[in-house]
């Protein structure tokens, strides 16, 4: 018997158990994807430039050259803006608004790995494959971030999906479709899509995947269809920006990130493989065994192949590039959890065990090692978190113990399906927890949330203009809700003094702005608030004052000989 055929035996086969897993996999997917997003301020640094961005271009009327704090941003292609202008129409101006294209995104993304891995591995590897994608805390995480990973994920996913169609039969739709996601992949995140499908057809191409998909697409016509859908945007972009947007696309981002460590993210050999352990558990720990059966029966078949590469292939790729983070791996992870689902299919069908086996008992130890790990790490920071932290915190670690516990048990005895819905479940449970009750909790600490609000309460009442000095955090700029002046140098603030007369600012540390004060003794500082809170970016708790600035007056500013500092030299950003 086959192994397509051992599970429709089982009785998963049938157009009703599809849409009931349909049904129950967009539903635990929504759930944890949109638990608490509208109760959870957006984080720095990236969501508040993209919400920022989307709504500029709302006030604006735009729909070509985003901005962020009236300056051109041109760190992303547009699609992600036009899919945000939609999610605000949907769900309001706020986090949840924002984060709604990214939640549904998630969820398209796993029901297409439902379609996809019972299309190639059988009924029940495919649905245990999309409930482990479903759980994974990378999916969820990225899923509920207003960012590109989530959106550029579901059409890579698309891509594949339509290669593996391909390589069973020639199709001029699925052909077209491909170069349409690829466009739309490019529109949402530049080249690297590309990059990342090319790097895992090489390697599946080479580990024995089908041969036929790239022959089958049609390249004549399937390029122009391809530049049909990115060059309007491109051609727009390049025009109304004078050509600034590909000499920053291509000289910063991209070939930065390639050669350099883009804003310290950087990373160690390996750096993927060690971050996936922690960002794809608990399923992570059964992927070792999963890659070595996979591998011995690559050139039998196919479908093995073809995951392998889309597993290895980015991961090489990404190996090579200096600026490392965690969620650029997260298109290979769907790979991921539907070569984990067909290793449980197999075991379940064969009325096996993992510990029966070398390997297998190493990955449930590794499985039960790691989350024990990580409810110690949480029972750590309870001497770290204020105490409003503490219990959301207890019961993460509860569940995350016992479910870990019980899962490792029924794995060891056997009952490997009933392990995969206790570790469902839990990592189902302690996402519920994180999003609805820890990160509420802790909200009361977002220090530039809070910032941002009390500065633009401030503006108004001093009807005064908002400038940063050294706290330019983007979430604060988003809170504003206006344009601030950014100052990095005394010459800027001198500038800016000269023609507006007073601002209203935040200033980090009691002791800078002593400082601060020192240096501009020509100057009156009205200090109007003192914000403590932590800070998430620098990992500590950080004390702002919040102060109106003006000139003294009858007082001239200075010429830059009687400054204190040259002009341009003394930096009040550090």
């Amino acid at each position: 018997m086959s192994e397509t055929e051992s599970s429709e035996a089982i009785g998963f086969g049938s157009r009703r158990r599809l849409l009931h897993q349909a049904f129950f996999i967009a539903a635990l997917a929504l759930t944890l994807n949109l638990a608490g997003n509208g109760r959870i301020s957006l984080w720095d640094r990236d969501e508040p430039r993209y919400a920022g961005c989307a709504r500029e271009m709302i006030a604006k009327g735009e729909w070509i050259f985003p901005t962020f704090n009236d300056e051109p941003r041109f760190h992303k292609p547009i699609l992600i803006y036009w899919l945000m202008r939609a999610g605000f129409a949907i769900g309001g101006d706020n986090p949840f608004g924002a984060r709604l294209i990214s939640a549904l995104a998630g969820t398209a993304t796993s029901l297409l790995v439902l379609v996809m891995g019972r299309r190639m591995l059988g009924p029940r590897a495919g649905f245990l494959g999309a409930l482990m994608l479903t759980t994974a805390p990378i999916m969820v995480i990225e899923s509920k971030l207003a960012t590109t990973d989530a959106t550029l994920a579901l059409f890579l996913v698309a891509g594949q999906f339509c290669l593996w169609e391909l390589s069973k039969r020639p199709s001029k739709s699925l052909a077209s479709l491909f170069w349409i996601v690829m466009g739309l992949a490019t529109l949402t995140k530049g080249p690297v899509g590309l990059a990342l499908i090319a790097s895992a057809g090489a390697v599946s191409w080479w580990f024995g995947g089908p041969k036929d998909a790239w022959s089958r697409l049609h390249w004549r016509w399937g390029i122009p269809l391809f530049f049909l859908v990115i060059a309007p945007w491109f051609i727009a972009i390049g025009i109304a920006s004078g050509g600034d947007f590909f000499r920053f696309a291509v000289g910063r981002q991209l070939a930065s990130r390639v050669v350099s460590k883009l804003e310290d993210h950087g990373g160690f050999p390996g750096y993927y493989i060690v971050t996936g352990i922690l960002t794809f558990h608990p399923w992570s720990a059964l992927l070792p065994p999963a890659i070595y059966c996979a591998w011995r029966r690559r050139r039998d078949d196919p479908r093995l192949g073809f995951l392998l590469g889309w597993i290895v292939g980015p991961l090489i790729l990404l190996e090579c590039v200096r600026t490392k983070l965690v969620h650029y791996y997260l298109p290979a992870i769907p790979a991921c959890a539907m070569l984990v689902g067909w290793l449980v299919d197999r075991v379940v069908s064969e009325n096996s065990a993992l510990s029966r086996f070398t390997l297998g008992r190493s990955s449930v130890n590794l499985l039960g090692g790691t989350g024990i790990g990580m409810a110690v790490s949480l029972c750590a920071g309870l001497f770290f978190l204020p105490r409003v932290l503490w219990l959301p915190c207890l019961g993460m670690t509860t569940v995350i113990a016992i479910g870990t516990v019980l899962g490792v048990r029924l794995l060891y005895q056997a009952s490997t399906e009933r392990a995969i819905g206790v570790l469902s479940t839990t990592w189902a449970l302690a996402l519920l927890f994180l999003s609805f009750w820890f990160l509420p909790a802790a909200e009361p600490f977002r220090l530039s949330r809070i910032v941002g609000e009390k500065l633009a309460k401030l503006s108004d009442r001093e009807a005064a203009p908002p400038l940063l000095l050294n706290y330019q955090e983007p979430s604060l700029i988003h809170e504003l809700r206006r344009h601030a002046t950014l100052v990095r140098t005394w010459k800027g603030l001198y500038e800016e003094l000269e023609q507006k007369g007073q601002f209203t600012t935040a200033m980090i540390y009691p002791r800078e702005t002593e400082e601060f004060a020192r240096r501009a003794e020509h100057l009156e500082i009205d200090v109007q608030e003192v914000v403590k809170g932590f800070d998430l970016n620098k990992g500590q708790t950080q004390t702002l004052h919040l102060a109106v600035i003006r000139r003294k007056r009858g007082v001239p500013l200075p010429p830059p000989e009687l400054a204190g500092e040259p002009y341009g030299k003394k930096l009040l950003v550090k």
